[in-house]
């Protein structure tokens, strides 16, 4: 399973993830509505033991739960480009609305070196068990796996806002984090820190294919109908800072307006134009 693809965001954004097992490519947020919810489809309240709490508004929060070792994450706000150029361009990234039989309002995703070791979490509405499922025998710290699938390894849910998903062993370790036994990852610590959360899509990765050591990039609709692009990067190569420089000399007659600012190891750059051209524009 490849998760590291190069040319995605229309040949321009690099390493998007092709998710496991439910993530099909089509986006089916805004097409369903409440009458499809089956109507005798029980609460949460319905699985016994502990559920996860805890906050989902940023990659941050998301990291905030996740073991060491992470090498690439992503947060996407679904229900805020619901209706936006950005659904059509981040489809592969939302779960299709028969994995809960719910909508999903936020996902987050994190992965790992080895190929079995990634998690997801996701806000779904309503707060229902609409799913086939059979419950591990043994609860985990309170904690009832509902495995989904049987593989070479089970994978499966743990209930709560939000809900987990991924391999029995690899949730189990995500439960560890949110439950104070295991320090959280802090691999991507230092760059999030030149970061303002809020954007809609985020996205960190440490597969650069040398242009930096780490990257951090975002994108954001504003208020004034106009959208944003920023770019993070840990020790950028030459080439790429040579790269930023060339395209943001031009870029005021090509309707792009350029940020830079440079602190140390990091350099940031948010550009500011309609969607197309910040979705298109060259970064690497």
């Amino acid at each position: 399973m490849n998760h590291k693809t190069i040319a995605i965001f229309l040949a321009v954004m690099m390493l998007m993830s092709i998710l496991p097992i439910f993530f099909s490519g089509s986006s089916k947020y805004s097409n369903e509505d409440e009458s499809s919810v089956p109507l005798s489809a029980p609460g949460f309240d319905t699985i016994a033991g502990s559920h996860v709490s805890h906050e989902l508004n940023s990659i941050a929060d998301g990291l905030s739960i996740a073991p060491q070792g992470v090498s690439s994450a992503h947060y996407l706000d679904v229900s805020r480009i619901n209706g936006t150029p950005l659904e059509s361009l981040l489809a592969n990234l939302i779960p299709p609305y028969e994995m809960y039989n719910a909508k999903v309002s936020k996902t987050f995703y994190a992965d790992y070196t080895n190929e079995q070791s990634w998690f997801q979490l996701h806000t779904i509405s309503p707060e229902i068990i609409a799913f086939d499922y059979w419950v591990s025998p043994t609860p985990y710290n309170g904690y009832q796996f509902l495995v989904r699938i049987t593989n070479d390894y089970r994978i499966g849910n743990v209930v709560g806002t939000p809900m987990m998903y991924g391999p029995q062993k690899n949730v189990e370790s995500v439960i560890d984090v949110l439950s104070g036994n295991v320090k959280k990852s802090s691999d991507f610590d230092h760059i999030l820190s030149y970061v303002e959360m809020g954007a809609e899509f985020q996205r960190v990765d440490s597969i650069t294919d040398g242009f930096a050591d780490q990257f951090y990039v975002d994108l954001k609709k504003l208020a004034d109908g106009r959208y944003s692009r920023t770019v993070v990067y840990l020790n950028p190569s030459n080439s790429t800072l040579e790269n930023i420089t060339k395209l943001q000399a031009n870029s005021t007659e090509r309707g792009i307006i350029y940020d830079v600012t440079t602190d140390g190891d990091i350099t940031k750059v948010e550009i500011t134009s309609d969607v197309m051209s910040v979705i298109s524009e060259s970064w690497v």
